[in-house]
């Protein structure tokens, strides 16, 4: 970032003001203005055009509430970020320009663990790998769902924007509760029977008493979240991760329903996957030019890697209490996937249970983002350091094959439009809902790319909503598709926020509809 760049405060400004006042509450090294720092954290995985003029790293809930009452004092905008992470949604660049990072990273305890009652308090700044290593060092027999994304995610972050996760929690929100917010104006307030004085079943019970306040905070601009309940799953004696590859069109959209009936009836507890055979391919290697020469993939290079692995790969794992059940899984796994192109095969046991299914991060599906680059991944990737070009656009469907076919034509074939491949996958999200998850991979070095790149997510977003498949993540690169409304919510979330943030200093410019 070059001097000129920076938005300089003015001796006695809100801006100089507030960052007094910050490094008095902080102290001086937590309050970050270093040019280099600031550049990083103004870097996404696509062009952004905001500017950050300071971070500021709050150790615990009371300094948040410091760092939100100085933000209203002074009328200077904070945006909140956990891991930072957010990698294909906008990483953690605010919404709006000049806004101070809030960045709850040093807020990294692991609160409170009950084996029996399978559940894990956290602070924001707790990972998926760092969960991971506390549990295992505990041996404890029971896990966090993982993620796609990096393990060095933020489990608060991903929550609170309704990630998805592998294994019997795939929609990670849907198992937290007793949070603890605070709000614009420093109040904090918190969820469910966590507000009662010593209710024991705060960590437990979701709902409490009254109305369920939880969702309020979730993508939304309503409040900082410094604490979070996650209710675990328990590793079970019986795992078998399985795989298949389809060839036929036809059969996949049939076996989808196949599917769906076993996620409805149990047989499938957790989350699977379709994959098409561009998300593969750039999950195994990046984009052959020295072959090929020139983008977009060229069809018969794809039908080289179909040859042994097909249109599409199906995967996930069965769990049971015991072999005898889990045998019993497999067979009516096995006969649901008849006909397809490579016959259903299951893995082996995992050693001690360890499995991406059963908790253990991986960056492997990181590799993605680096399709179109043409430096090799690094050992320890970081996709806005090293320039990766990377957009989701994540919608929702519902769990048919004839629905899921509908939406797979659209998102197959706008990316084309654009020159650039259609890495499509479905996600069992529930045992009736469906995500279609498009990955838009390019070289952010390339002249043009980021612009062509925003134009494609914006054009399949809009398509895909004309024909009723509508976003679940809205990242920075939503700020100019989000669909309209029918009803007054937007109009409702508007008042809470005038009341909840009269000053409008939180996350201002992001999203909410």
């Amino acid at each position: 970032m070059n001097e000129t760049d920076a938005k300089v405060p003015v001796d006695g400004s809100p801006l100089e003001l507030a960052l007094t006042a910050w490094r008095e509450a902080l102290g001086e090294a937590h309050v970050v203005v270093e040019p280099d720092a600031l550049e990083a954290a103004q870097t996404a995985t696509f062009a952004t055009t905001q500017r950050i003029p300071a971070i500021l790293r709050p150790a615990d809930t009371a300094q948040v509430q410091a760092c939100l009452r100085i933000a209203q004092a002074h009328g200077v905008p904070v945006y909140p970020v956990s891991g930072g992470r957010n990698w294909g949604y906008g990483s953690r660049v605010p919404a709006g320009d000049g806004s101070v990072l809030l960045d709850l990273g040093r807020m990294d305890r692991i609160v409170e663990h009950d084996e029996q009652l399978a559940y894990l308090t956290v602070e924001p700044g707790v990972t998926f790998r760092q969960a991971h290593a506390w549990l295992r060092e505990k041996n404890s027999s029971t896990f966090i769902t993982t993620i796609g994304g990096s393990p060095d995610a933020s489990l608060v972050g991903n929550a609170l924007e309704r990630g998805d996760g592998r294994g019997p929690h795939a929609d990670i929100f849907q198992h937290v509760c007793a949070l603890e917010v605070v709000l614009p104006t420093g109040e904090v307030v918190e969820t469910g029977h966590a507000r009662f004085p010593g209710a024991l079943a705060a960590p437990v019970f979701r709902w409490g008493l009254g109305p369920v306040l939880d969702g309020l905070f979730s993508q939304s601009s309503l409040g900082v979240v410094t604490r979070m309940t996650f209710w675990l799953a328990r590793k079970q004696p019986y795992l078998r991760e399985f795989f298949c590859t389809v060839n036929d069109d036809a059969y996949l959209w049939d076996a989808v329903d196949r599917l769906q009936a076993l996620a409805l009836d149990g047989t499938l507890k957790g989350s699977f996957f379709f994959w098409n055979d561009l998300k593969a391919l750039s999950v195994t290697q990046q984009y052959p030019y020295a072959s090929v020469g020139r983008t977009p993939l060229p069809d018969p290079f794809r039908d080289q890697f179909r040859e042994g692995f097909g249109r599409w790969a199906i995967s996930g794992a069965l769990s049971a209490p015991d072999a005898e059940i889990g045998a019993l899984l497999e067979r009516r796994l096995a006969t649901a996937l008849e006909g397809a192109f490579r016959p259903v095969t299951f893995a082996p046991p995992p050693p001690d249970g360890e499995s991406h299914f059963q908790g253990v991060p991986s960056e492997a599906n990181l590799a993605m983002a680096y399709w179109r680059k043409r430096t090799p991944p690094p050992q320890a990737p970081d996709l806005d350091r090293d320039r990766c070009g990377f957009i989701w656009c994540s919608v929702a469907l519902p769990f048919t094959g004839a629905q899921a076919r509908r939406a797979v034509e659209i998102a197959d074939r706008v990316p084309r439009l654009f020159g650039l491949e259609p890495n499509l996958a479905l996600l069992a999200h529930s045992p009736r809902c469906l995500y279609l998850v498009t990955a838009l991979a390019y070289d952010r070095d390339a002249r043009g790319e980021d612009a062509r790149a925003h134009a494609c997510y914006r054009a399949l977003a809009r398509e895909l909503a004309q024909a009723g498949y509508f976003l679940t993540r809205a990242g920075l690169q939503a700020q100019e598709a989000s669909p309209s409304v029918r009803d007054a919510s937007s109009e409702v979330v508007r008042r809470l926020k005038a009341v909840l943030d009269p000053r409008g200093i939180l996350a201002p410019g992001r999203s909410e509809s």
